[in-house]
């Protein structure tokens, strides 16, 4: 038990070292005494297991008042501690700190019997006093960048290096008088360790001294950016302080009972708790980019931005979210690296009924969730009537409705036995199994997920790796999933994601620290090209390796085939023949982007290059046969997006256009632009003539891995106002989607295509690969026709 108080005679009251690091003099109002001044305090009881402990307050966290005018911080709580090991009740008598050391030496036992606040042991006792042994010791260290490499100690400081310290802190006075920092390389304009640390990692600093524990907590944290010099253990302390309960000399059962306790406080560790839970900051630094060398044993892949969500159901993921969900779940089929579909959790491909209506699928048994649970049917119903309820897009528009309110129906996935699931859809189509392979239909755990959507969720599924952390913002930590059924398994162990701030900070990770392994999404073109071409050594050798993968996004014109003079297939002709796609691609995106052929993009199954080059002659004629000629110009207007939607030189891209077009000498182009809000808007109200636009939105994939994902939306599909009617189009569509083997459904979009380079619904232009840039000795870089990197084949070094 412990009673507080109050004893107020010219309180002085100083605050310093507040848990945020602050440790500048203020003052403020004292809380309501529990005893006034003119009060005695009553005199201690005979009673040897109870003692009177003289404080000052507030010394924030080491003595402060709770918001009811009670002591409370560390001494308070550790008092606590030491008393119950002790065997003492106790009251603490707050008075200023001067003459209480006189006092308890002059008349033990008298007022006080021990004093406890921020009290140092000094080397020479004053006549009277012990101190009992040290209940907590503070060593101020230098914290440098980690990977400085100039100092091996303090002593390592030269004039002009810029030394951090808190404000009237022990750091400044060790500083100035043990280190001997100069009064132009002192900053000393700092109120709290956080905020020094922080313009450390920001290289505003050279160096930063503060307490022992604050530079091992923030070490610990932030290893890659920041490192005690000399390492965290007390032989790279600069200096020392040890703080203790001081007792009279005479007491000695007192002292030795208090030792006692305080040893058993600090074995059961409850200090240490007592230290992070009081003594260090609350704050957390904002990181900048890891300056070490990233581990032998991962592979670090640095990432632009995060993942938009965790969840399979979830409509609109980005590339980052969806492609760690096919590393860290897979559907009953699976897109392989090399871009086929192949049976992943499913035995075979499924049996497919007459009407082409029921897919019957048997799974593999003896499959564990990473929550342990077993894989079943049970759990395919569950999750894709999970995606169902939570209005997944494409679950509820290829499974059966049959009430037709947007809801695929309850029996639309049925459950046969534990290994056997039939899907029932609403009507033919052959590109349902490659959604098989997307994560809204990836089987999940009822056991880890919830029925609601969850972001965060860091369950994962039956991928080749399982989620180990994640802090978001920050980084996510794969390890290989045993589980996983599919082969070859993973080639390395632990995979780091970096979820980097900017594009600089990325390749400045990759440049100069090599502190990831692969520089990934979000990396610029130009900071491709460039690290791809860097020789620093000139030995002919490049410093790094490049690896260029298919195309994630096409742009191209779509036309208001109900306006003219687009109603027109001649003039459609003409305008594909007029435009030159190799100069847009090198004059506009200096090679970051790349021709396109087909509606198709290259490299993705199916993909003919069936559209023309250009051929100005040809453009005019076909132009003549509908009458326009030099004489007779055509005037027409096109639209893009001006806000940075699809690029930030979509302007000159337009203009580029505009510029081949009037090379025939028949087009007149006006250009007319429109952020993406307003643009869209027009467009489905089929406003506009002629538009350029961009497939699919950016930072997404594609919505399945199939040929149709890139051509059906622009001749099915109101949501771009083509109005593109064709009976031989719709025909060849309905032959691929009933088509029951791959390879017949392909032969068939051979067909659409072919027809697209006659009746042009689009003019596609260009096409932009995905690319990754890596230190040399990573190797196996697959990216897949969706733009995803498949981590369980990369390798380092000789692995």
């Amino acid at each position: 038990m412990k009673r507080n108080l109050l004893l107020l005679v010219n309180l002085l009251l100083l605050v310093a070292c507040a848990r945020s690091g602050e440790e500048t003099a203020v003052t403020p109002q004292p809380p309501t005494p529990t005893a006034t001044a003119t009060e005695e305090a009553p005199p201690p009881l005979s009673n040897n297991d109870f003692i009177v402990i003289a404080t000052d307050a507030p010394l924030p966290p080491f003595t402060e008042f709770d918001p009811f005018g009670d002591l409370d911080g560390f001494v308070s709580r550790l008092m606590e501690n030491i008393a119950a090991e002790a065997g003492l009740d106790y009251e603490f008598v707050v008075t200023p700190t001067e003459g209480v050391l006189e006092n308890l030496a002059a008349n033990p036992g008298r007022d006080f019997d021990a004093a406890m606040s921020r009290l140092v042991i000094p080397e020479e006792p004053l006549p009277g006093i012990a101190y009992t042994q040290p209940y907590l010791e503070v060593g101020q260290v230098l914290v440098v960048l980690a990977d400085e490499n100039r100092f091996s100690s303090y002593q390592d400081l030269q004039s002009g290096m810029s030394v951090g310290v808190v404000q009237n802190s022990e750091a400044e006075q060790v500083a100035r008088t043990v280190v001997g920092v100069n009064e132009a390389d002192l900053r000393n304009g700092y109120s709290n360790s956080v905020d020094v640390l922080q313009a450390l990692i920001d290289e505003s600093l050279t160096a930063v001294i503060t307490d022992h524990y604050v530079a091992n907590h923030f070490s610990q944290i932030y290893s890659d950016q920041i490192k005690v010099v000399g390492g965290n253990e007390r032989d790279a302390w600069i200096s020392q302080k040890m703080f203790g309960i001081a007792v009279s000399a005479t007491n000695v059962a007192l002292l030795e009972r208090l030792n006692a306790a305080i040893t058993a406080v600090q074995t059961e560790g409850n200090i240490d708790r007592l230290t992070v839970s009081w003594l260090l900051p609350t704050d957390t630094l904002i990181p900048g980019e890891p300056r070490v060398v990233a581990s032998p044993n991962e592979i670090v892949i640095g990432i632009v931005g995060n993942p938009s969500d965790l969840d399979p159901a979830a409509r609109a993921s980005n590339l980052t979210s969806w492609e760690i969900k096919i590393n860290t779940m897979s559907g009953l089929y699976t897109l392989t690296a090399n871009n086929t579909l192949e049976p992943m959790l499913a035995t075979d491909f499924p049996t497919i009924s007459d009407d082409k209506l029921e897919y019957t699928i048997t799974l593999l048994p003896g499959l564990n969730f990473p929550d342990g649970s077993e894989f079943t049917a049970a759990d395919v119903k569950w999750s894709v009537d999970r995606a169902r309820s939570l209005g997944n897009f494409w679950v509820n528009s290829y499974l059966k409705d049959s009430n037709g309110d947007g809801f695929a129906d309850e029996d639309s996935v049925q459950v046969i036995d534990d290994f056997t699931v039939k899907f029932v859809l609403q009507e033919p189509d052959a590109s349902f199994l490659s959604l098989l392979a997307t994560p809204p239909y990836f089987p999940i755990s009822n056991e880890c997920f919830s029925e609601t959507q969850d972001d965060l969720s860091s369950c994962g599924g039956l991928g080749p790796y399982t989620i180990v952390s994640w802090s978001q913002g920050e980084q996510m930590r794969l390890r290989a999933n045993p589980e996983w059924p599919g082969r070859p398994t993973p080639a390395f162990e632990n995979i780091l994601l970096r979820f980097q701030d900017d594009t600089a900070v990325l390749r400045r990770s990759l440049e100069e620290f090599q502190s990831i392994d692969i520089a990934w999404t979000g990396l610029p073109f130009n900071d491709f090209a460039a690290l791809q071409n860097s020789d620093s050594n000139g030995d002919g050798q490049p410093d790094f390796r490049a690896w260029i993968g298919p195309a994630a996004f096409k742009s191209y014109v779509l036309f208001n085939q109900e306006l003219e003079p687009w109603d027109s297939t001649l003039v459609r002709q003409a305008f594909a023949l007029s435009v030159d796609r190799n100069a847009l691609a090198e004059q506009v995106f200096g090679g970051g982007r790349q021709p396109l052929f087909s509606p198709i993009p290259d490299g993705f199954p199916g993909h003919l290059p069936v559209l023309p080059q250009r051929n100005l002659e040809l453009a005019r004629s076909l132009l003549l046969q509908e009458g326009y000629s030099a004489d007779v110009p055509l005037e027409i207007e096109l639209w893009y997006v001006n806000d940075g939607r699809y690029s930030n030189v979509e302007a000159a891209y337009a203009t580029a256009l505009q510029t081949q077009l009037e090379e025939t000498g028949v087009f007149q182009v006006t250009l007319s632009s429109a952020p993406f809000d307003q643009f869209i808007g027009q467009i489905t109200q089929c406003n506009l003539p002629a538009y350029l636009l961009g497939w699919p939105s950016p930072g997404r994939p594609v919505d399945y891995p199939d040929p149709g994902a890139w051509t059906d939306i622009f001749v099915t599909s109101s949501t771009f106002c083509p109005n593109y009617e064709s009976p031989s189009m719709t025909a060849f569509l309905q032959a691929a989607d009933e088509a029951v083997a791959q390879t017949e459904r392909l032969a068939t979009f051979g067909d659409i295509q072919q027809l697209w380079a006659q009746d042009f619904p689009t003019v596609d232009l260009l096409q932009q690969p995905r690319f990754a840039i890596a230190i040399n000795n990573v190797n196996n870089v697959q990216i897949d026709v969706m733009g995803l990197m498949h981590y369980e084949l990369l390798t380092k070094g000789g692995s």
